[in-house]
């Protein structure tokens, strides 16, 4: 059975592809899209990933007649029954016609799929008018497939699953007992309730992108002081349960508790800086008082989370060390993207398909093979040398030894936000002048940290915390970090750490050994291949206009090693 999960209501659009409940394929819109974020935050125009679609049947090698079951994360008839509901009682921020209109999003994302109005010529190898006609397309409650991604993947029979983001139909906060193929909804803090729209209406008035940006303000937040909580008090109570309350009455009421927001790049100044840090010591507080309550109620040990605002590492880092929790597990694609993947289980588990839904890796995307990138290589008239497979790791060792900045190319595109090593530039953490010059290439500003690499065996040594293979958890640095690897340690202490296992990613884990042995530390920058503005770059084109003009001396791709230091001579 091949079953087709779809995440388009809100931003950063997906498409998850099982088959015979094995998830096969996955990806994010905005990587072949271009646009970031996949689309505006706006759940009033219909969207459908017409690229994504058609990568995941192309991966697969299948055709639209081949699907046997689309899977939408988001329900019309749970929108509009809470719709109606909250309108009478006045507790949403939009109106009933507004709330009247996003609800007919989804049935033109159905028809869309039907009738094919836009669907473009180039998908007809493998898509044509009306192929997906009769297939079954089943609407989840958005809450429930965030709840799903989370839990079918951790591997745990039973689990407490707690779910926060900005709003599904009507939670902004759920809470799940899971147990082998059933999730069981115990609790909800309703609209307009959210810890996600506080955050994200903070990040606005700091100056920033408002569902998009939300990780600068986290990053931010190490500079400064609590001292605004009284204020955060103001907007946020705590209630008996594990329940919580939010007071936000819009713009003008921040203003009045905060200020004046900040200009869009204007001076961030200690007043910013201490606001941000009050904000996320407040949001920590909150998510915290909602799981040790239910993790004492329930007597679960295990917990599984997933949402937007578990994109929060260094919240997640407390999460898992808090009292009563042995487990947990984070979802590496916490935000909408994943839904897609929640979205697929749920019909694999409804059609009678085993719960256990495995993610061994997030590199489930696209893939290109050498004869494309040489030929991309050969269109752009760049000098290349292709090397074998033993020489690649070394070579490009050597290149990081010598604190070349390193553009790296290599297997299946990542899912989720974070870049793990396969659209990556890598770098030496041997100083915090690298630090800089990455965040230059990129165009970030400079308060933003840098995430390391570390062999799994030296996790311990260089850091104290769980550790976790996709960059889910801020840990504190050690000392020996910070003597020998300073340009992976943020303001207050932590690192955002990507454990590399030789069974998760070969030539990485070779990488950075070979690293090691000529520089005494098993520690590298990474972040993501891509300039400001843009995606993570997805084809070798990407990558060749992200790497040339940036100012990085080397690209690594497939096979191939693009030395460009003579071309900033």
């Amino acid at each position: 059975m091949n079953i087709l999960g779809i995440n388009s209501f809100f931003e950063q659009p997906s498409v998850a592809l099982l088959m015979d409940g094995q998830l096969v394929f996955a990806i994010e819109d905005e990587r072949l899209t271009r646009v970031k974020h996949g689309r505006v935050y706006t759940p009033y125009s219909p969207y459908l990933p017409y690229d994504s679609i058609y990568a995941a049947l192309k991966f697969a090698n299948l055709k639209a007649t081949d699907i046997n079951k689309v899977a939408y994360s988001y329900s019309r008839s749970a929108h509009l029954k809470a719709s109606i509901t909250s309108a009478l009682g006045r507790r949403r921020m939009k109106s009933l016609s507004q709330e009247i209109a996003a609800y007919r999003t989804v049935g033109n994302v159905q028809r869309e799929l039907v009738e094919n109005h836009t669907l473009s010529t180039r998908f007809s190898d493998r898509w044509q008018d009306g192929d997906f006609a009769g297939v079954d397309f089943r609407e989840w409650k958005h809450h429930l497939t965030h709840a799903a991604s989370a839990f079918f993947c951790s591997g745990f029979e039973r689990a407490l699953v707690v779910v926060a983001d900005g709003r599904g139909e009507k939670s902004c906060t759920s809470i799940y007992l899971g147990n082998g193929s059933n999730l069981t909804k115990i609790d909800s803090i309703d609209l307009p309730h959210s810890l996600g729209f506080l955050y994200s209406h903070l990040t606005y008035h700091l100056g920033f992108q408002p569902f998009g940006d939300e990780y600068k303000v986290m990053g931010l937040s190490a500079y400064g002081r609590p001292a605004f909580m009284d204020q955060m008090a103001e907007l946020v109570t705590l209630e008996p349960n594990g329940r919580y309350r939010t007071h936000v009455r819009g713009a003008d009421h921040l203003t009045a508790v905060f200020g004046d927001p900040r200009a869009p790049k204007g001076k961030i100044t200690q007043a910013h800086k201490d606001i941000a840090h009050s904000l996320q010591a407040m949001f920590e507080i909150a998510i915290q008082h909602v799981v040790a309550h239910h993790v004492k109620a329930t007597g679960e040990r295990r917990v599984c989370v997933a949402g937007g605002t578990f994109y929060n590492c260094v919240s997640n880092a407390k999460l898992a060390r808090m009292e009563g929790v042995d487990e947990s597990y984070l979802h590496p694609a916490a935000g909408e993207a994943g839904t897609a993947i929640g979205a697929a289980a749920l019909s694999w588990i409804e059609a009678g398909g085993a719960p256990q839904i495995q993610l061994p890796s997030m590199l489930l995307g696209t893939e290109w093979s050498d004869d494309e990138i040489k030929a991309a290589l050969q269109e752009a008239r760049l000098p290349y040398r292709q090397v074998g497979a033993e020489a690649l790791a070394e070579e490009t060792a050597k290149l990081l030894h010598e604190e070349c900045v390193v553009a790296f190319f290599q297997d299946r595109m990542e899912f989720g936000p974070r870049a793990l090593g396969a659209r990556s530039f890598l770098a030496s953490a041997r100083s915090t002048s690298t630090r800089e010059k990455l965040n230059v290439i990129k165009g970030r500003e400079q308060f933003r940290p840098l995430a390391p690499l570390v062999l799994d065996a030296y996790f311990d040594t260089y850091f104290d915390g769980v550790p976790n293979a996709f960059m889910m958890m801020a840990v504190k640095a050690r000392e020996a970090t910070r003597q020998n690897a300073p340009a992976v340690v943020h303001a207050d202490g932590t690192s955002r750490v990507q454990v590399v296992k030789q069974t998760d990613n070969a030539l990485l884990y070779e990488v950075l050994e070979a690293y090691a042995r000529k520089s005494g530390v098993p520690i590298l920058i990474n972040t993501s291949l891509n300039v400001r503005g843009k995606p993570i770059d997805e084809s070798p084109v990407d990558a060749l206009a992200s790497a040339v003009p940036s100012g990085v001396e080397a690209l690594v791709i497939g096979s191939f090693i693009v030395d460009l230091r003579s071309m900033q001579a």
